[in-house]
């Protein structure tokens, strides 16, 4: 009986997928449209639509064109029925709301030195959340995700964030249940996640033409991290902590006892945007304008345009830099044989053109398979943009009892530049 009953409920959420990817995919279809694509009996579809009607994300949009009887009833699918969330803790701390789509709705940046704690930020984002719904004529009962990328290994199945990378401002989150902090505060699902596997995820959907595809994500910024996108599902490892390719060993091994959670990992520290302004601004002092306090920013435009005047010592600082960048990423793709290898990360921002270009060539000499290499599809934005995305796929995959493809199928269709502008 059990069996049966199981049997049952799969075959619902797979039919619940169909005609939810059908209405995603075309604007305007017929009961009678959806039957014949689905192959499923109208009664089934019948069933199907009344839930969505239900739950507010499909509506009756205009009458469609008779086949000798009464005018068909025309359906569509109203992306801006339900909203999500997306959090990236940082230095600076990002935070959107968007559609279904994907279409950005709400985008703020917070300090995160004024909200030190995930239960002090949790309140204030509860106050943002409440003024947008307010103006916006929405309701609560309308969020139906909130996705948090933390850039650190979070373990989902004790829901513990062990380490929270190389933000200081961020050390209170180390060691706590953040899905459960904010839970107390929101009432929908909480999403808790490396920042990296969302961006891989995201890549996942808008660069690859099948479902199946197998990508890796590199990370070059102020932290340093990979992730993975195996056989179209991510890949966290054990603790959560699959892709933290800053404790890989390059070169001598320096015995100095066990790595603390607290300690940057040694290659990451080797080769972040932190260390490298650090030595570009030991090395190269004269670069720099006398008495004038310099934003972080601005020292990358001058690191920038310094490398590529052709600066010998500049090019000296980052030549070993930019080589354990390139081992670590043909080590990630002889181990992982991928179709597509993906730069980001502001270090990646900063020197693509030549990231890239060493990237390909080192793949291309060093492995047997080489991958297609590109950078992030999704530009400056691409860390809050994929979170809301890992938001939106969670909310359709409970709608459809984790069938795959219908982030794939909507998302595909979001413009990028939207956000760019």
């Amino acid at each position: 009986m059990w069996g049966i009953s199981l049997k049952h409920r799969d075959m619902k959420f797979l039919n619940q997928g169909k005609i939810i990817g059908l209405l995603l995919n075309h604007p305007l279809l017929s009961r009678v449209d959806l039957a014949e694509l689905a192959a499923v009996s109208p009664a089934v579809v019948s069933h199907i639509i009344r839930d969505c009607l239900k739950e507010g994300i499909v509506h009756e949009d205009s009458e469609g064109i008779s086949r000798g009887g009464r005018k068909p009833i025309l359906l569509s699918f109203v992306p801006d029925s339900k909203l999500v969330a997306g959090l990236v803790p940082g230095n600076i701390t990002e935070f959107a709301i968007s559609d279904l789509s994907g279409h950005l709705l709400y985008k703020e940046e917070i300090a995160s030195k004024k909200y030190q704690t995930p239960s002090e930020l949790s309140v204030y984002l509860k106050e943002i959340l409440n003024k947008f719904l307010m103006i916006n004529h929405k309701s609560w009962s309308q969020l139906v995700s909130l996705g948090i990328g933390i850039p650190g290994i979070y373990d989902p199945e004790l829901d513990l964030i062990h380490k929270m990378g190389k933000i200081s401002n961020l050390f209170e989150w180390e060691g706590t249940k953040i899905r459960e902090i904010f839970s107390r505060v929101f009432s929908c699902p909480i999403l808790v996640f490396d920042k990296v596997i969302a961006i891989a995820f995201g890549e996942g959907i808008l660069s690859s033409d099948g479902p199946n595809v197998n990508l890796v994500y590199l990370h070059l910024g102020r932290g340093v991290g990979a992730g993975l996108f195996l056989n179209g599902k991510i890949y966290r490892g054990s603790q959560g902590a699959a892709g933290e390719v800053g404790y890989m060993i390059y070169g001598p091994v320096d015995e100095k006892g066990p790595i603390s959670f607290h300690e940057i990992p040694p290659l990451e520290n080797e080769i972040s945007l932190n260390t490298i302004l650090k030595i570009f601004r030991e090395k190269c002092p004269n670069s720099f304008p006398s008495n004038q306090s310099l934003s972080e920013n601005d020292e990358v435009m001058i690191l920038h345009k310094t490398f590529f005047k052709g600066d010998s010592q500049c090019e000296a600082i980052l030549k070993p830099i930019l080589e354990k960048a390139e081992v670590i990423a043909t080590n990630l793709v002889a181990i992982l044989n991928p179709d597509l290898f993906v730069l980001g990360g502001e270090v990646t921002e900063i020197f693509s053109e030549i990231l890239l270009k060493r990237m390909v060539q080192r793949l291309h000499q060093s492995v047997l398979f080489p991958p297609r290499v590109k950078t992030v599809t999704l530009g400056k934005n691409e860390e809050i943009m994929c979170t809301l995305f890992f938001a939106i796929d969670d909310y359709f995959q409970r709608l459809t009892g984790k069938n795959q493809g219908l982030s794939s199928t909507f998302l595909k269709r979001y413009n990028p530049q939207l956000w760019n502008e």
